[in-house]
């Protein structure tokens, strides 16, 4: 497919392999002879499923650097990788518009995912131009919006606006397109018009684990409206979730019950990727990207001493917060040698951060605890922010929602500093938020929202070029966004614009 290009007929149609989402054999299938049966809706829908599957390396959540909630967190202060250069390319935020090597590799994987969009509306109007029931068909298709959705918030957030194909190029696959970035108006369409009909016809409870449904659509859309700044209309949806509290969310008691091995499926989720330890495409890879090879867990389990939380952002933690529990400081190795900063390379860099609970049955490098992606927690204090910035003061509702969460970690309300002022309760979400979310791929999001993300950046290049004789140079808002490879520009014929990168 090239980069400007829609094939029409050019259907991917896999499967997933989980338990949860079935494999079904099937040969010489095409656009004529599909979308005949309930069957073949929900085995077009599983193809758009696939993308975001994390077995995958190049995958949308692979835990890999390519992986989104890796680079939304390795960008940031709250993870860092010991492998490669890559590592300080990323932490450091020394990107622009020509650069090479691995690192524009990982940015030409991410955005020619834009073309993720135009299959899945393909998949959207030919469920609803089948001749199956009306409730496959709303179901199905609700589905499919809501995944594009998901995409469309993925993309938004790295790179700005994307290039989406109008349905009158789709009719017309032969002929070559050559599209630009949609206008900031054209994507909030985009957006609202396919996450508010997946709201109306998604089930509230998946038949399914990790299937779409009408919260995790909702929280789609609220991520969206925080990422753009809409916070009147974020509130007005992070109340819709909270009216399903008790009913399908809830807090769970223990925070690190949330990502454990016995409690998969538990109602805190709002979306997860359901995973599986023997099947290597469907499994949770994270905890072998953090574990040390030496670390005293089963003996089949692997370890390849990745990423780390950096030790500045560790000691920004209280004491007693629970949170900390899987965060490892140091350990008894397996030939029994006390393994601490001082004589690992891998310590020496931070704490490791195991989010995900022993797997007994792990396989290898392989996981079956789900990877999370949105959670209960999430709303409640995204709901206590935008109360914050649409009544310029925090009030008693939004305080409680934070002491909420803080009281789930074990930790006292928040002091009377912390919500003496807009400002001030500002600066308290985003440390809480930290805390709460790290290894999840928000705190990009986090910083950028916040207008932190470049002045958190630049003083950790400071910090090195002083300590180590770098020469970083610093960065500036336009890192706010990723940089568009430049082939993709050059192949558009200048539609695509290049996202501010003037070094």
């Amino acid at each position: 497919m090239k980069t400007m290009k829609y094939i029409a007929t050019a259907l991917m149609l896999f499967s997933m392999t989980s338990c949860e989402l079935e494999r079904l054999d099937y040969t010489e299938i095409s656009p004529e002879n599909f979308f005949k049966t309930e069957t073949d809706l929900k085995l077009a829908v599983n193809s758009l499923y696939y993308d975001f599957n994390p077995g995958d390396f190049k995958s949308v959540y692979s835990a890999d650097y390519s992986g989104y909630q890796i680079i939304g967190d390795m960008t940031t202060d709250v993870l860092w990788s010991c492998w490669a250069w890559e590592s300080d390319e990323l932490y450091f935020q020394q990107w622009y518009a020509t650069v090479g090597g691995s690192i524009q590799d990982h940015a030409y994987s991410n955005f020619e995912r834009y073309n993720f969009l135009s299959k899945a509306r393909n998949t959207i109007r030919r469920i609803e131009n089948s001749l199956v029931s009306e409730e496959a068909k709303t179901l199905y298709s609700g589905e499919a919006k809501a995944l594009r959705g998901w995409m469309g918030l993925y993309l938004y957030d790295m790179f700005g606006p994307v290039p989406v194909a109008p349905d009158e190029v789709l009719d017309d696959p032969q002929t070559f397109v050559y599209l630009p970035r949609l206008t900031e108006e054209e994507y909030d369409t985009m957006m609202e018009t396919d996450l508010r009909d997946a709201i109306r016809d998604l089930p509230e409870v998946a038949e399914a684990r990790g299937r779409m449904t009408k919260g995790a659509a909702r929280m789609i859309l609220l991520k969206y409206y925080m990422i753009k700044g809409y916070f009147e209309k974020a509130e007005i949806l992070a109340r819709e979730l909270m009216e399903m509290e008790g009913r399908v969310y809830s807090l769970q008691p223990d925070y690190n019950y949330v990502f454990s091995k016995e409690g998969i499926g538990n109602n805190e989720v709002i979306l997860q990727l359901a995973c599986n330890s023997t099947a290597s495409w469907y499994s949770n890879y994270m905890t072998a990207e953090v574990l040390p090879a030496d670390y005293p867990w089963a003996e089949k389990a692997t370890g390849w001493g990745g990423y780390v939380m950096p030790w500045d952002f560790y000691g920004t933690f209280e004491e007693g917060d629970s949170r900390l529990k899987n965060v490892v400081t140091g350990y008894t190795n397996k030939k029994g040698e006390k393994i601490d900063r001082t004589n690992s390379s891998q310590l020496a860099k931070g704490a490791l951060p195991l989010k995900y609970g022993m797997d007994p049955d792990m396989k290898d490098a392989q996981s079956g605890v789900d990877v999370v992606i949105y959670r209960y927690s999430d709303v409640l204090l995204t709901l206590a922010e935008c109360i914050n910035r649409n009544e310029g003061s925090p009030t008693t509702e939004a305080i409680g929602l934070v002491n909420r969460v803080r009281n789930r970690a074990g930790l006292s309300a928040l002091d009377d500093s912390q919500t003496a002022s807009k400002e001030t309760f500002n600066e308290a979400l985003l440390l809480e938020r930290g805390h709460e979310f790290y290894l999840e791929g928000l705190r990009r999001q986090d910083l950028v929202r916040f207008g932190k993300y470049v002045e958190y950046a630049n003083a950790r290049i400071d910090a090195i070029n002083r300590s180590e004789g770098r020469g970083y140079f610093n960065v500036h808002e336009g890192h706010n966004r990723f940089w568009i490879p430049q082939s993709f520009i050059d192949e558009s014929k200048g539609a695509i614009k290049q996202n501010n990168y003037d070094r």
